[in-house]
């Protein structure tokens, strides 16, 4: 009998210790980690108010609540990586009551990966060769991310690929031509092709030359200057800047890896 009564005590103790593994892993880290990683790995937040903060740290962890994260390709993830994509995600929706709500899932690669590419070309052939991506947004909701490209925009990268990413995700939920959910029409209409226009004129020191793709990646390569060269872009699109500070409702300052932060 004291035998099945340990065997029994035994089971009790690791059911209990599955069961706060568990509670653990599914509630993720605490407010007071999320912040402190936040802080650390996401320069942008110096740019939100005393209100905006506590609201960016709540998305964030909903985020991570909600979309589904696989990692592919060998690519390990934890906590904090989730938390760095989804607060970059959150940057972008500070204004929303539920962040990219069609966002599903997020599958990130060790660095740029091969997706076939399955739509028509110009000249309306669809074949099996393939792409390389640091990213990629589906219409199912579903982003790609090189995670080495997320890391190297988060120490001064030119470019961003998670808020192109998440940029393309605001679009798609409004139809996909380049005027993302929310975003006051004709205001967003009247600037967006004043900078389109001449940008197709001329070439722009911070807009990289992707963006003559179409309306439809003009915004998110926009995004990515917005985010990664905010002096610059202020200085050479400050009707652009502009209303891209209104949409995100961000107040934007120099960043510690510009250029001109240290006077250059």
């Amino acid at each position: 009998m004291s035998a099945l009564w340990l065997l029994l005590v035994v089971a009790l103790v690791v059911a209990e210790i599955g069961w706060l593994v568990w509670r653990g892993r599914r509630r993720g880290p605490s407010e007071v980690q999320r912040r402190q990683w936040l802080d650390a790995d996401l320069p942008w937040r110096a740019w939100l108010s005393a209100e905006q903060g506590p609201r960016h740290l709540a998305h964030t962890a909903r985020l991570a609540r909600r979309v589904h994260f696989h990692g592919c390709a060998g690519q390990t993830l934890d906590s904090r990586m989730i938390n760095t994509v989804c607060g970059l995600a959150a940057l972008l929706t500070l204004r929303a009551r539920e962040p990219l709500p069609t966002l599903r899932a997020v599958l990130i690669y060790p660095g740029p990966f091969w997706v076939p590419m399955d739509h028509p070309d110009e000249a309306g052939l669809v074949t099996d060769e393939e792409v390389l991506h640091s990213g990629l947004s589906e219409e199912n909701g579903r982003v790609l991310l090189s995670w080495d490209d997320v890391q190297q925009a988060l120490i001064g990268a030119e470019h961003n690929v998670a808020v192109h990413e998440f940029a393309h995700q605001l679009d798609a939920m409004s139809g996909g031509e380049g005027a993302p959910v929310g975003a006051p029409a004709q205001a967003w209409a009247d600037v967006m092709q004043r900078a389109w226009a001449a940008f197709e004129q001329a070439p722009s020191p911070v807009i990289d030359d992707y963006a003559l793709e179409g309306p439809a990646e003009f915004f998110p390569v926009a995004v990515e200057a917005f985010f990664q060269r905010p002096s610059a872009m202020r200085a050479a699109h400050p009707e652009l800047f502009a209303l891209l500070t209104d949409y995100f409702a961000l107040q934007p300052r120099p960043l510690f890896f510009e250029p001109s932060a240290h006077g250059a």
